[in-house]
């Protein structure tokens, strides 16, 4: 297989290069020095500056990905409109390209073969155009089988077993970027599940990969595209079986509907079991909620948006508690991650209860930290009351916190705010001088912390109901 690689940045081409063929070592890979459309390649990979400004025009029926820093509708637009494989948005992962070429070289490959086995393309030999586009209808009764791996990485080794594999009926093999779809010309549905049994046990004794394989029978005429949305659509049920399952499928498949959102009673319950700290009853309320679903199952896509609107009550409650420590951040991004990406429901529910257990563990944690904050801000108190400029400000620098996070913190914990603490510490203190000394009122001002002795009368007999004097002779 040629690759023509059409990338501004040198460097860039010469790492793509290298990651294309340290992969495989059948293909050759060219860096293009200049745009010309002449030479032709079997997959373009191409800078969509090149394209976006009309420097490059693709050959005809050229098979192309895109690459790009600019993440506009525009440049989407521009790929979708001239039929790109897809467009990768920098900077993206190694893998992401690695599957996209590892789909497309699978697809030349297996057109290749059909060409050689017969030096020209017989009637009758199906392509990825038969599969995808147009409205062909087989000739006979066909059997399907889409076959999953738990793991993309073994999709070529799958391919090859299933070449290699005695299959009683002619078969085409279509590998795609997760899956292979296999078709097989007429037969009957138990002889071919008899020998899926056969490779299904053969792989497991070989790999310790996990297989999904759906099989299915056309009976009604369909066309081959309208097969492959068939098929497509069990691969997505995949969210609901998970792995290492061979199973006969008699019935078109298909979704109801669901509201994905929470609930105005379910949030409430959210805030509840979060702010408790009830990892039981939350995953009590994961697991019943969603790993008892039964057929017709709802579509996964509305299940993953259930989901996200759990991690948004779950991102309100970090907000509240201030937990926003790195490793819960990185830990959180992992989950959105999860929900989004991972193919199986159990899996991303498993991650929940894990992420949610350890982070109320880390709420514990803190809450604990601010019993310990607390008693330091008493402390401080005790130790600083008298003197009239220390403040919230000056006790927040010596724990070496923000004084707006201490102050909502202690507020939180204690149940007054830090003023109040301060002055209720110096009131204690100017009545103990007033019982126990004979200090004139303006030294009990002083002594106690207020910077005037008018001020201190006031605050004193709003808190006491006395003025100093009437309640040092209350005392007399």
């Amino acid at each position: 297989m040629k690759i023509r690689l059409l990338v501004k940045d040198a460097l860039e081409a010469q790492g793509l290069k290298w990651l294309l063929t340290s992969q495989w070592s059948d293909i050759q890979v060219e860096i293009a020095e200049t745009a010309d459309n002449s030479i032709d390649a079997d997959l373009y990979i191409i800078d969509m500056t090149y394209i976006m400004t009309e420097e490059f025009e693709l050959p005809p029926q050229a098979v192309w990905l895109g690459i790009s820093s600019e993440r506009t509708f525009q440049t989407v637009y521009k790929a979708l409109s001239l039929k790109a494989e897809d467009i990768l948005f920098r900077p993206f992962q190694p893998d992401r390209l690695i599957k996209q070429v590892q789909q497309i070289r699978f697809r030349w490959r297996n057109e290749r073969e059909q060409f050689k086995s017969s030096g020209r393309q017989k009637e009758g030999i199906l392509t990825y155009e038969n599969l995808l586009i147009g409205e062909t209808i087989p000739e006979n009764q066909v059997l399907l089988s889409l076959i999953a791996p738990s793991r993309v990485g073994e999709l070529e080794h799958l391919v090859r077993d299933l070449k290699k594999h005695d299959f009683p009926l002619t078969c085409d093999i279509f590998p795609f970027s997760d899956y292979v779809l296999v078709i097989h010309r007429q037969g009957e549905v138990h002889v071919l599940q008899e020998a899926y049994s056969m490779f299904f046990a053969q792989w497991k004794r070989q790999s310790e990969t996990l297989l999904t394989i759906y099989l299915y029978a056309n009976e009604n005429g369909a066309s081959y595209p309208e097969l492959y949305k068939k098929m497509l659509r069990f691969h997505e049920r995949i969210f609901y079986d998970g792995y290492d399952i061979l199973t006969i499928e008699n019935e078109d498949l298909h979704w109801r509907d669901m509201d994905p959102f929470l609930s105005p009673l379910e949030q409430r319950q959210w805030v509840e079991m979060l702010e408790k700290r009830q990892v039981r009853e939350i995953r009590s309320w994961m697991e019943n909620d969603f790993l008892t679903l039964e057929p017709p199952f709802p579509d996964p896509e509305m299940v993953r948006v259930r989901l996200s609107s759990i991690l948004a009550q779950i991102r309100r409650y970090m907000t509240a508690k201030s937990l926003k420590s790195q490793k819960v951040e990185i830990d959180y991004n992992s989950l959105f991650e999860t929900v989004i990406r991972e193919p199986v429901m159990y899996h991303i529910v498993q991650s929940f209860i894990g992420f949610i257990s350890e982070l109320l563990h880390t709420s514990a944690d803190e809450s604990h930290r601010e019993g310990n904050l607390v008693d330091k801000v008493q402390e401080r108190i005790a130790a600083n009351y008298w003197d009239a400029t220390w403040n919230l400000a000056a006790c927040a620098d010596e724990l070496k916190i923000h004084k707006s996070t201490l102050s909502r913190k202690y507020a939180m914990e204690v149940g007054e705010t830090f003023s109040d603490a301060l002055l209720k510490m110096r009131i204690e203190e100017a009545k103990r001088l007033l019982t126990e000394t004979d200090l004139s009122i303006a030294e009990v001002s002083s002594s106690a912390g207020f910077t005037h002795s008018t001020y201190f009368s006031r605050r004193f007999k709003e808190e006491t109901g006395m003025t100093p004097y009437q309640f040092r002779m209350k005392w007399v």
